[in-house]
């Protein structure tokens, strides 16, 4: 939900919040090797598609793209693809222009179809389902938002894989697709390369997320900051053990020691590093840690490497000893052996 309200104490008590995680952001930017965009998605509208799937894709992504209030795509990218002239008209009437050509699909990270209701769904350009199939092809992950999921299901897309949809849908699901599983108690389902999500809040669940994932900790924390999020414990569909973790703990110090491990991926940091940054002995920030968090700083520290070799395995091709090198591991079996214990499965087996 987005409210005008302000977000939590943190904000309250920490003006210069929302400065401090730029200032993360650009210590981590100066080492950054590679200056192409953190996260690039490609977007097709369909006919009377809901303009707040709409904005809750593009508005994430414009408030972690830049430092402070601006909005300039810098680290983060979108695009509304079509035909020269081309203009998708809403539920709600307003008219979108493409802004983009069909761009090659393998320029962006995610490709979001972003269904319309359900009468116009055979109402899109083709040259939009011929794009999606050569994205789906090239092994771009596809996103299918709102009715989306049902597009994919059409092009053959959701194969084995299961769905997630509005429960205002799910018996047309049904119907259409009596073979293929769905839920609706999901704010968003993520299998082999394909990810729905069934709109309205839940599209701000999963663009934390992907924000969280692909650019840091740190510019998804601004990002659920500027949107205003609610501190509200029944807010479900704004997961917060998945958007902000950095926000479960009144303790604004064990809040910055997360979002510092979780910036750095868990790489080339120390819980007596971290402790010096946040002001505490490392006595008292293990113990205070342990109190807010649930775990030892070193064992969130191994967990949050852990959890970026995952997405590495399940998103990347990279071989298993660089991605045991790339999240600081000394090599592929020592990784294998703590990935075992935190996942169940070898590393192998989840890609």
């Amino acid at each position: 939900m987005i409210t005008s309200e302000k977000p939590s104490e943190v904000s309250a008590n920490e003006p210069d919040y929302v400065r401090w995680l730029d200032d993360l952001w650009a210590e981590r930017l100066l080492a950054a090797r590679d200056r192409k965009a953190d996260l690039s998605i490609g977007i097709l509208l369909w006919p009377t598609f809901p303009m707040m799937s709409l904005t809750g894709i593009v508005e994430p992504l414009r408030h972690a793209a830049d430092f402070a209030d601006n909005s300039r795509p810098l680290h983060c990218r979108w695009s509304i693809m079509g035909a020269p002239g081309h203009a998708a008209v809403a539920s709600c009437g307003i008219r979108v222009h493409a802004d983009a050509p069909y761009i090659n699909p393998t320029d962006f990270d995610y490709v979001v179809v972003i269904g319309g209701l359900l009468p116009h769904l055979r109402a899109a350009p083709g040259k939009h389902r011929d794009y999606l199939r050569v994205a789906a092809s090239a092994g771009v992950p596809v996103i299918g938002v709102c009715t989306g999921a049902f597009v994919l299901a059409q092009e053959g897309l959701l194969t084995g894989r299961k769905a997630c949809v509005h429960p205002f849908h799910a018996e047309d699901f049904r119907i259409a697709f009596p073979r293929l599983a769905f839920s609706t108690r999901d704010d968003f389902l993520i299998e082999n390369g394909r990810i729905t999500v069934p709109g309205g809040v839940s599209i701000l669940s999963l663009m934390t997320e992907l924000i969280r994932t692909h650019c840091g900790p740190d510019r998804a924390a601004k990002a659920v900051h500027q949107l205003s999020l609610t501190e509200q414990k029944h807010m479900s569909a704004f997961d917060h053990g998945r958007a902000s973790t950095f926000r479960r703990t009144e303790d604004s110090r064990i809040q910055r020691a997360v979002v510092l491990i979780e910036s750095r991926k868990g790489r080339d940091v120390s819980p007596e590093h971290v402790a010096s940054l946040v002001g505490l002995s490392p006595r008292q920030f293990a113990r205070l840690f342990q109190d807010n968090i649930g775990m030892a700083p070193k064992r969130f520290i191994v967990e949050t490497r852990l959890r970026y070799g995952r997405f590495l395995v399940e998103n990347s091709t990279l071989p298993m000893t660089a991605i045991a090198f790339e999240i600081g591991f000394s090599d592929s079996a020592h990784f294998a052996t703590a990935f075992r214990k935190k996942y169940g499965k070898p590393p192998r087996s989840f890609r």
